[in-house]
């Protein structure tokens, strides 16, 4: 999708995932622990405590198209198109929220991707055979092979939604079906008197996929009673510009990264909702990531940033969040509540806590309970082996 209004453009992804380690240091023992080192070790508790609960979102949109390049027979192609965003767990029961433009593409007929893939398939199929015409020739040539009537069918496009909890392998991903939408701003439809546009375009998503006591994250009751210009905030998400980093291991891939920043700004979209404002960098694969306060709730969720005019540069410092409140008004529209009612976040919780309180062994007890409730989780893993280390180094 292009550019909104002239200015924003969506942040869409590449498949994504990220990197970034927080592991969290207890106070020293037996030292005066000066205010500001604690205030940093608990908002580092915080952090940790709700990256499990961030998830890696792909969309996979495929199509199989068969193609006659002239007299010779029919061959078949295979074709893709893969995109990707940011959600984060709602309810233990596996319900995300995400912002609509990542699940847009399995959203979209086939009948809009046929006419793209067809001539994907063509230049891919008959290229080759082409390589000597000159180029206009050849122009010429592949247009009329996709005017054959014979390549005017035979294209079957395929979709899947999948959601990556952050376990250390990007291979295993959990099926996931949407069960709510609203689209993004597109331009195009935007009522030309300046009106809202009917029905409102959102962002917003919520997605399904099966399990029980999956990591969540807490919520902010609404914009109003959580947040305040100037708030420090930070954000977590899988930016494509880190994931496919030539210089990082397709290891950190499984990781989701976090930045800060603070409200600067309370703004009306183009549906009269009241959207933030921060400068927190999120880039193209943050959509859909959630905003938390210092608390560690979440106050609203990564839809959009401010690019050049000519839409082809993002600008930093000027980016945008869908309130915590389109969320709970999705949600409630379909019966879910959501909720920290979860085995896993409970004894989590609890790990996290003790930590930073020095409490080591029951730190260690409680992450490894965790780690049998949903098992593989990577900021679980690497604090038990930091806990141990640390009981380890004792006298």
């Amino acid at each position: 999708m292009g550019s909104a209004m002239g200015s924003f453009r969506w942040l869409y992804a590449m498949p994504v995932v990220l990197a970034a380690l927080f592991l969290l240091t207890p106070p020293p023992v037996g030292g005066a622990e000066s205010s500001l080192k604690r205030q940093e070790q608990i908002q580092a508790a915080q952090i940790i405590r709700v990256l499990p609960a961030v998830v890696d979102i792909l969309t996979d949109v495929r199509a199989t198209v068969k193609v006659r390049c002239g007299k010779g027979g029919v061959q078949t192609v295979e074709t893709s198109k893969r995109e990707g965003g940011t959600g984060f767990l709602i309810h233990p029961d596996g319900w995300i929220a995400t912002a609509g433009h990542v699940v847009l593409p399995v959203q979209k007929p086939d009948d809009e991707y046929e006419a793209a893939f067809r001539e994907q398939a063509t230049t891919t199929a008959c290229g080759p055979l082409l390589q000597k015409l000159p180029a206009k020739q050849r122009a010429r040539r592949l247009k009329a092979i996709l005017a054959d009537p014979a390549n005017r069918q035979g294209v079957t496009v395929t979709k899947r939604l999948a959601v990556f909890l952050p376990t250390g392998t990007a291979t295993k991903s959990y099926p996931a079906v949407i069960k709510a939408m609203s689209p993004p701003i597109d331009p195009a439809r935007l009522p030309k008197n300046g009106d809202r546009p009917d029905p409102p375009m959102l962002d917003a998503a919520l997605i399904k996929i099966d399990g029980i006591n999956l990591p969540t994250v807490a919520f902010a009751r609404s914009l109003r009673d959580a947040v305040w210009l100037g708030e420090r905030i930070f954000i977590a998400g899988y930016p494509g510009v880190v994931v496919w980093h030539s210089f990082l291991s397709k290891k950190a891939q499984v990781d989701a990264t976090v930045t800060f920043g603070r409200v600067s700004a309370f703004r009306l979209d183009v549906n009269e909702r009241e959207i933030i404002q921060t400068d927190a960098p999120i880039s193209w694969g943050s959509s859909g990531g959630p905003a938390f306060d210092v608390e560690g709730n979440v106050i609203g969720m990564a839809t959009f940033i401010s690019t050049s005019l000519e839409g082809d540069e993002a600008i930093q410092g000027f980016n945008f969040l869908i309130p915590i409140d389109t969320i709970h008004q999705m949600a409630a529209q379909l019966g879910v509540t959501p909720s920290t009612d979860s085995a896993f976040t409970h004894a989590w919780d609890r790990a996290v806590q003790a930590f930073v309180e020095s409490r080591l062994q029951d730190a260690l007890t409680y992450a490894e309970k965790a780690d049998r409730i949903v098992p593989g989780l990577r900021n679980v893993q690497r604090s038990i082996a930091r806990t141990r280390e640390l009981m380890g180094a004792q006298p």
